[in-house]
């Protein structure tokens, strides 16, 4: 006998189709008004439950194709999954190599303004020591001057 799956639970047409002609000379019989014998009703649950069986295995079927392309879907999901996640870990790493240079750029700006801030205040230093030496000379000068007025003054 040849399935017609792997699962072998189809009844096969061969087995229905030698029950139809029993069957249906059953339906003769009852049609016009005779009795079911206990082999009538062994065949007719038969070739019913055969034709159950064939129906519940062709709704397996189609769900099985129906779960076949579900996996199908959600391999498809986990393809697009895995890219978007390639993609973000990329634009993560990109970003921190961005933020790294700007970062690095911002030390050496830094860097270079504190060095030349370091110029500016030694230059101010050198100026101020000047200034103090002017300063001095000029009151020096003044105090000699105001002596020299003074004692003038006093003559």
């Amino acid at each position: 006998m040849v399935e017609k799956n792997d699962y072998g639970t189809k009844m096969d047409d061969v087995i229905l189709e030698s029950l139809k002609p029993q069957v249906e000379e059953i339906k003769k019989r009852l049609a016009s008004g005779g009795s079911l014998s206990h082999e009538d009703i062994i065949t007719l649950t038969l070739y019913t439950q055969g034709n159950h069986i064939n129906h519940i295995d062709m709704r397996v079927d189609a769900l099985d194709g129906k779960f076949n392309a579900l996996s199908e879907g959600f391999a498809g999901l986990r393809v697009d999954f895995e890219k978007l996640r390639a993609d973000v870990r990329s634009e993560i790493s990109e970003f921190g190599t961005k933020f790294e240079n700007r970062l690095a750029g911002l030390e050496v700006k830094l860097e270079n303004r504190l060095a030349g801030l370091d110029v500016k205040l030694e230059k101010f230093r050198g100026d101020s020591s000047r200034m103090t030496a002017v300063i001095g000379s000029i009151c020096a000068t003044s105090i000699a001057i105001a002596t020299l007025i003074t004692n003038i003054m006093s003559r």
